[in-house]
């Protein structure tokens, strides 16, 4: 399976990223600050048949109620057309001073789709606004927009997006690495993902440099003990080719996770 950038990403992929931007140039108008996107998308290895559209989204001023049902509907239709979209949008009086875990004024992902769904339906997002939301992604996101985003749209990432403090990044890409259960049911729950991320992870301690995940796998095959690089394989071919993610052998993800669980935790007491 070919990977993409956003310059050659798929005819239908590009249609639906046009129909979004209008969609939201549309409905916030002069309140857009600009739309920015991070993600296998910025750092070409976009994969049709697994990647999401990941964008955050700056305003000036927090959405009313009637605009964010209005975008909710578009996404809700938009989404999976034929990419999955994953969007936070967030205010610039949010950005500074900073915070972690950072404030957000709407997000959709298809996780939250269901949800949507049923509060359009029976009245509840008109509640959307009765509560201040924090996610401790985002000092990961804003950290990878910084250095290898691409702005769609708007003001120049380094005029909207703060330098993200170095322990707040980590925290946020080690979240689920320090989970009690991460040796177990994360891994083996979602094991490409988990694999490539560890490996990025790791090499952002080692090296400071932002990886993708394809990138990270590769920093691992040069840097790990060879009796990994099975399991950092299959989970690189399974990212570029979506693959069955069942061929990874449970033993070998459990003894992988174990060992990387053991590194970064050294690495993070230097």
């Amino acid at each position: 399976m070919s990977q993409y950038g956003l310059s050659d990403c798929p005819v239908k992929v590009q249609a639906q990223i046009n129909r979004l931007m209008q969609e939201l140039k549309t409905r916030l108008a002069r309140n857009l600050l600009g739309i920015y996107f991070h993600g296998s998308l910025a750092t070409n290895c976009f994969n049709p048949l697994r990647s999401d559209l990941d964008l955050l989204v700056v305003t000036r001023l927090g959405m009313s109620l009637e605009t964010k049902r209005e975008i909710a509907e578009s996404l809700l239709e938009n989404s999976r057309r034929p990419s999955p979209i994953e969007i936070s949008f967030l205010r610039r009086e949010d950005l500074s001073p900073w915070r972690h875990p950072t404030p957000f004024d709407f997000h959709y992902s298809e996780d939250w789709r269901a949800r949507f769904e049923r509060d359009l339906a029976d009245g509840n997002w008109e509640t959307w606004n009765d509560v201040q939301h924090c996610d401790d992604d985002l000092a990961a996101h804003i950290t990878v927009t910084n250095h290898r985003g691409l702005c769609l749209y708007g003001l120049p990432k380094a005029d909207v997006f703060p330098n993200v403090p170095e322990q707040d990044f980590a925290a946020s890409i080690l979240g689920d690495i320090q989970s009690a259960n991460f040796g177990l049911n994360v891994i083996l729950q979602f094991p490409v993902y988990v694999v490539l991320n560890v490996c990025r992870t790791f090499a952002y301690l080692q090296t400071g440099r932002v990886m993708s995940k394809e990138e990270g796998g590769v920093w691992g095959l040069q840097n790990f003990p060879g009796q990994f690089h099975d399991v950092i394989k299959g989970a690189l071919t399974e990212y570029r080719e979506c693959g069955n993610e069942s061929a990874l052998e449970k033993e070998q993800l459990i003894e992988f996770a174990t060992f990387m669980r053991r590194e970064i935790e050294r690495a993070l007491i230097k």
